[in-house]
């Protein structure tokens, strides 16, 4: 038997478990917010040409969330979570904002406002885990990006 093995404990799963439903379960009411008629509107708008398919945004917002509980979880038991459920609720506010009141200044501002939950959050990992802050590189990335695209819409339309 390898010595350096350790089962989790059944609070680990639980905490995993929490992580992946807080997670998952914010995208899932950020997507509530994707219906036909904002889908239909959003694509009568003037879109950045770096727009990409739809397709692509379920499948990085997956990996995504999928990074975010990992980070979550290699520091739970130590960091702050300030910052953790702050991005979460402005994912769920931009989405609303977004689709379903078609603010797109507003959505905006509150995308500047996830970026820097966001560093906050890996700056606070990073005490911890520099692996866990490593893992939300891509999900900075991402969202400025997003913001980009957010303000394209915001100025063209």
């Amino acid at each position: 038997m390898n010595m350096l093995y350790k089962p989790m404990s059944l609070k680990s799963w639980l905490r995993l478990l929490l992580l992946i439903v807080l997670c998952f379960g914010s995208g899932l009411i950020v997507a509530s917010f994707n219906t036909a008629s904002t889908m239909t509107w959003y694509h009568s708008l003037y879109l950045s040409p770096l727009t990409p398919p739809d397709w692509v945004f379920a499948v990085v917002w997956s990996i995504l969330y999928g990074l975010i509980v990992l980070s979550a979880f290699l520091v739970w038991p130590v960091a702050s979570h300030r910052y953790f459920y702050f991005q979460l609720v402005s994912m769920v506010l931009w989405g609303y904002t977004f689709w379903e009141a078609r603010m797109t200044f507003w959505s905006f501002c509150i995308l500047v406002a996830l970026t820097l939950f966001i560093s906050e959050m890996m700056k606070e990992f990073y005490r911890y885990s520099k692996l866990s802050a490593y893992l939300l590189i891509p999900y900075l990335l991402w969202v400025v990006f997003a913001s980009y695209l957010n303000a394209y819409v915001f100025m063209y339309n």
